[in-house]
């Protein structure tokens, strides 16, 4: 592995965290989830004032504001990096300022060369495909795709809990994902890495192991 900071990008089902988690697990690589560091935060007795009000608007349905992901994260990931360690982002990175502010933060820590985008592509009308079809584990809590080889599952291969459908996977929250987090709202993103020189993509449409094989000669 060449780089520390790999980056994945792609649309909502498009697959990029069942591949950020894959890699980090083979290689050794932490996965920083921006979900999982917010849930860590709420948790937690003592925080500031400022960091209070941002999580009760998030817990009203409103967007995490960005200076909080960009606190959150960037404290974890000098951490990670302080202990010789890989980071893995997925979903981190919503909107070209992101993309600068994170950039931003690679060049000031002298981080810009370990640093790796990869896109895993996916049609829209294959998001809502697949976002309309995938199920999610009652128990542990684990995210079912929609594949030829899971769609016939009842249990969880995991832990064998009910199989059931997301609440928010209905038609019209995914198209409003869709024009949030979608091609159209990721093509500045992209654009912006390909000019920094770091963009790489893999098909989306493959299975998981031909994806997985694709990120690794990438990388």
């Amino acid at each position: 592995m060449s780089k520390k900071i790999l980056i994945f990008l792609g649309p909502p089902g498009s697959g990029k965290g069942t591949q950020a988690k894959l890699l980090a697990q083979k290689f050794g690589y932490v996965h920083l989830s921006t979900g999982d560091l917010l849930r860590a935060l709420a948790e937690k007795n003592n925080i500031a004032e400022d960091e209070k009000n941002a999580l009760k608007e998030m817990q009203a349905g409103k967007l995490v504001p960005d200076w909080l992901v960009y606190r959150l994260s960037f404290n974890e990931i000098k951490n990670i990096i302080d202990q010789n360690k890989g980071v893995v982002l997925d979903g981190a990175i919503r909107n070209l300022e992101q993309a600068q502010k994170f950039h931003e933060f690679f060049v000031e820590n002298n981080l810009e060369k370990e640093v790796q985008v990869i896109e895993v592509k996916l049609s829209d009308e294959e998001t809502i495909n697949r976002l309309t079809k995938r199920r999610i584990c009652s128990k542990c809590r684990e995210i079912i795709p929609w594949l030829p080889i899971t769609k016939d599952l009842i249990v969880c291969p995991k832990c064998g809990g009910e199989l059931v459908y997301r609440q928010d996977d209905n038609i019209k929250i995914i198209q409003k994902r869709i024009e949030e987090q979608g091609n159209n709202s990721l093509q500045p993103i992209v654009e912006f890495y390909k000019n920094v020189g770091v963009y790489n993509f893999v098909d989306g449409m493959q299975t998981i192991e031909q994806v997985q094989n694709d990120i690794q000669k990438i990388i």
